[in-house]
């Protein structure tokens, strides 16, 4: 090997190490990486980024899952999500589940209203529509809107830009259709006024910390 070759070579590893270094390093330290979107603790400082907070391990995990599947399809988590493994979903997963419990917030119907008084988010999360088979949202999500079951999401204080996106990705059948594989018919039921009006309700509901 020439001189010229050999001092061209060093070069090369010299820029390319420790960038492979620190690259195998950071996915070590998933929940740091996921933390740059989605905040340590889960509450991400942009919107249209979904909160993790209060999220259960096992639907986290799910979800991961389902990206790294192709299953869910996301721009943002594409590039990330490929490299991880068990394990490391396992982490995150774990992680971001174990932050302080969430706030329960006073989603159940008090009896104060009747549903035709209701505003139009609140009336889907707590009556749904019994003349188009759509059920209430707390029935699944719970009178606290963190879920009855733990593969069922927290909604109450998620990114309402996040929750209209889903929405429309189930209208669309461009996301697994969830737990009881009920989503995607609900959200084909909603119109898009409907989609805004309940995805608003859960958002200003039991504000994240």
């Amino acid at each position: 090997m020439s001189i010229k070759m050999r001092a061209l070579l060093t070069t090369l590893l010299t820029c390319l190490v420790p960038p492979l270094a620190q690259a195998a390093q950071a996915t070590q330290d998933v929940p740091q990486i996921c933390a740059t979107c989605h905040g340590l603790n889960g509450v991400p400082k942009e919107s249209n980024i979904p909160s993790l907070w209060g999220q259960s391990e096992a639907y986290l995990t799910e979800q991961l899952h389902a990206f790294r599947s192709g299953k869910r399809v996301s721009d943002f988590m594409n590039p990330i999500i490929y490299q991880l493994s068990d394990e490391q979903i396992k982490r995150a997963a774990n992680h971001f589940a174990s932050q302080s419990a969430a706030k329960e917030v006073a989603l159940h119907w008090s009896g104060e209203k009747w549903p035709g008084d209701m505003d139009a988010g609140e009336r889907l999360a707590l009556a749904g529509k019994p003349d188009r088979n759509l059920p209430a949202c707390v029935a699944c999500h719970g009178p606290s809107g963190i879920g009855v079951m733990p593969l069922f999401p927290r909604l109450a204080g998620q990114d309402p830009a996040y929750l209209k996106r889903q929405l429309m990705y189930w209208k669309a059948d461009k996301r697994p259709a969830g737990a009881m594989g009920s989503m995607s018919a609900i959200a084909k039921s909603l119109s898009e006024s409907e989609v805004e009006a309940v995805a608003n309700y859960f958002a200003a509901q039991g504000v994240t910390k």
